[in-house]
């Protein structure tokens, strides 16, 4: 799953330190991210009508065509429903780097801010 690598290596930076998001900025970004996985969620809960067996009759060219257009739409990990719950996958996982990520910058702040206010009471 390439965006899972592309996901896994952002998390590490974000845990290292080396990315921060700049709350204003973040949040943008986080309800951009959440606005497509409600949206995603939406397509997954609609596309269970796909996977219902068609009725194209009881005859062996019906059964066939109606087996092949159900595996398309849930039987392996490129129909539909697979490709769908990998792409949700990764935008949850990319939420969630984000949501630490603006918490990173915030952290630094309020440790900066400490820092600040320590040297002004030494002063």
């Amino acid at each position: 799953m390439l965006g899972g690598m592309y996901v896994a290596g952002l998390r590490e930076t974000v845990d290292s330190g080396q990315v921060t998001l700049e709350p204003g900025a973040g949040e943008q970004l986080r309800t951009v991210l959440a606005e497509q996985l409600d949206q995603v969620d939406a397509w997954l809960s609609r596309v269970n009508t796909l996977t219902e067996r068609a009725p194209l009759g009881a005859n062996p060219v019906g059964d066939a065509m109606a087996t092949k257009f159900e595996r398309r739409a849930q039987g392996d990990p490129l129909s539909f429903i697979g490709v769908l719950t990998s792409y949700r996958d990764v935008l949850a996982q990319t939420l969630d780097a984000v949501t630490r990520a603006i918490h990173s910058l915030e952290e630094t702040d309020a440790a900066a801010a400490h820092g600040f206010t320590e040297l002004g009471r030494r002063s």
